[in-house]
């Protein structure tokens, strides 16, 4: 019997150097220099990699902080964002080898745990959306990431943040995804927030109806406005689309 070939067929591997006790490695790449990929698990261990040569192609200057990353993010070809799971952020300059200064996200508490997702809404303008482990949730301008522009707070009950995420929509302006609290993913609209609970434009509790399984991760298609896929910690995969009432 002939059997068929695996769809997965590795080709190489890249060593990231260990992070904080516990900590998992993470990356970002971008679509201007697809073969560029930033990754690490702590702040001085964050370096950026050329895939086809393994050539480090960028790398902080050392650094004792021990801040573990929770998030990485592109701004653009040269300038990176790293989101410290203590929730501080580090603004990297791909041309530079100097030492990243945290800066701590405004609302920021003691305790808590942070994710942070980028996205650039006009030329040298990327707005930043952050989400703790507890529910709070600010939006920033990565041009003065020390100024609040708003925050909200969802109602969720306090996660490990093992799996905690927030994505924004790449086809509908000022909508993000988060999940990794629970079963659901939940959507929200930033221009929303004014300090108070924030009200999910849309919950998808698909992966809630058997056995409370955790979300693990969730995209957005990147050209179908409404449709996000989600995993769960059952192993499902969900495809699907939300639809928000009164909107054509």
């Amino acid at each position: 019997m002939c059997q068929e070939p695996g769809v997965i067929r590795p080709i190489s591997s890249i060593r990231t150097e260990n992070g904080p006790m516990g900590s998992w490695a993470k990356m970002a790449t971008d679509a201007m220099r697809p073969t560029w990929v930033l990754h690490g698990c702590g702040v001085s261990s964050a370096q950026i990699t050329e895939l086809e040569t393994h050539s480090k192609v960028y790398r902080a200057a050392p650094s004792s902080s021990p801040l573990e990353l929770s998030s990485l993010s592109f701004l653009d070809p040269n300038t990176a964002l790293l989101c410290c799971a203590s929730g501080q952020l580090c603004m990297a300059d791909t041309r530079q080898c100097i030492a990243l200064q945290p800066a701590a996200i405004p609302a920021a508490q003691p305790g808590q745990r942070w994710h942070m997702a980028a996205a650039c809404t006009a030329p040298s303008t990327h707005y930043i959306a952050c989400i703790s482990n507890t529910g709070q949730l600010v939006l920033l301008d990565a041009r003065n990431a020390s100024h609040c522009l708003a925050a909200a707070k969802c109602r969720v009950a306090t996660c490990s943040s093992e799996f905690l995420s927030v994505s924004w929509a790449p086809a509908l302006q000022g909508c993000v995804a988060v999940s990794g609290f629970d079963g659901t993913v939940c959507i929200y609209d930033t221009c929303s927030w004014d300090g108070r609970d924030a009200a999910p434009l849309f919950v998808h509790r698909g992966h809630a109806l058997r056995l409370q399984p955790l979300v693990t991760a969730h995209t957005w298609h990147p050209h179908k406005a409404r449709t996000v896929l989600s995993a769960a910690s059952n192993g499902a995969l969900h495809v699907w689309e939300w639809v928000q009432p009164h909107c054509s």
